[in-house]
């Protein structure tokens, strides 16, 4: 570790930019159901305390066991690396922005093609391997699970829910579990898309920092509610409903785990999920013909309609993702990165000592 890194202020613009911006937009696989399901259930306090509980434990184990890398080591796989670039510029700021502009839109964009392609651009086809691949394993579950024999669950579920029934309170226990367990495996995941911007080695001081921005930024969210993004989660069946949320949030870990333990390298979440719940939703489709009675969310349009919506949204976010991360190093070049790298210190000077922020 250079005990002198030179860290400028674009880094620290575009961390704090991907640090809710990624979040932002990956609130929807992660915590969009425990924040659905717990909206008129759980003091939003009680939410942010056990969120960055499981935020602090995660990103401390991490740094400890791979000796001060805060992205759990998915930046430095060797012969897939990402690299810190040199110079780093004002250039680089753009992909986290662009994520916050398509979270607004309500899109799932994949926030590992949009940043962390945009730093190393020859990666974009195995990023978009191990998310391909990652998209059929979990359309895969999804479609087994539910086709097979949760659909039951959530049948009853609807019939409760309907009835106005409410649940046993054994429920909570367990969502909170599948969500503090699937919360994990998704930092542990993506990460990379946040301290992308960073050196990839940190003293415990920065690495404190850091901890607090991302829990701060996590407040803010469990505050709002989780933003546009939501939408694409309301469209499916039962998903505000405590019970149907922790079954998806156990699944989608599950597969988050198995895809860590498969490939050190990243991936897209977003695509994982889009998957899970979009078997989920085929699968319920499916059995719901064989009775009489309907059990799915029919208010949001038909299966082809709920579906084609959030392909297409993904499609918009890799196409600009694409486009971005592509054009990233000819403006690079052509803005003249060594002026710019001059000019994009404060008062010229540049952030010293392993990444401890004096403002002078």
């Amino acid at each position: 570790m250079n005990a002198f890194m030179d860290v400028n202020i674009w880094m620290i613009v575009g961390f704090l930019l991907a640090a809710y911006s990624v979040v932002a937009n990956d609130s929807l696989q992660t915590l969009g159901t425990y924040i659905s399901s717990n909206k008129k259930r759980t003091p939003k306090a009680v939410q942010m305390l056990f969120i960055c509980t499981v935020t602090i434990i995660v990103l401390m184990m991490g740094w400890f066991l791979k000796d001060g890398d805060p992205a759990w080591g998915r930046l430095s796989v060797p012969g897939k690396e990402f690299p810190l670039p040199e110079p780093f510029n004002w250039v680089y700021i753009l992909p986290p922005i662009a994520v916050l502009a398509l979270t607004q839109w309500g899109a799932p964009v994949s926030t590992s093609f949009l940043v962390l392609s945009s730093f190393k651009p020859a990666n974009i086809g195995k990023l978009l391997n191990s998310s391909l691949t990652g998209y059929v394993l979990a359309f895969c579950v999804g479609l087994a699970a539910y086709g097979l024999g949760m659909w039951l669950l959530e049948r009853w579920v609807f019939r409760r829910t309907q009835e106005g029934k409410d649940f046993n309170k054994v429920w909570y226990v367990l969502q909170w579990f599948s969500t503090g367990f699937l919360w994990s495996m998704w930092l542990v995941q993506d990460l990379a898309n946040i301290f992308v911007f960073l050196p990839r080695k940190l003293d415990f001081f920065p690495m404190a920092i850091c901890t607090a921005v991302l829990c701060v930024g996590l407040c803010v969210l469990v505050a709002t509610g989780g933003g546009p993004i939501q939408g694409v989660l309301r469209s499916k069946t039962n998903t505000s409903d405590l019970r149907s949320a922790t079954v998806i949030d156990f699944f989608f870990g599950l597969c988050l785990l198995y895809k860590a333990f498969l490939s050190t390298f990243p991936l897209s979440t977003t695509w994982v999920f889009l998957g899970l719940i979009g078997g989920r939703e085929i699968a319920l489709r499916i059995k719901e013909q064989e009775f009489e009675t309907v059990f799915t969310n029919r208010e949001s349009g038909n299966l082809a309609k709920i579906i084609g919506s959030d392909l297409w949204k993904a499609f918009v976010g890799v196409v600009v993702s694409l486009v971005i991360a592509l054009s990233i190093q000819p403006l690079v070049q052509l803005t003249g990165g060594s002026t710019l790298q001059q000019t994009g210190h404060v008062s010229g000077a540049v952030f010293r000592g392993r990444f401890f922020i004096w403002f002078v």
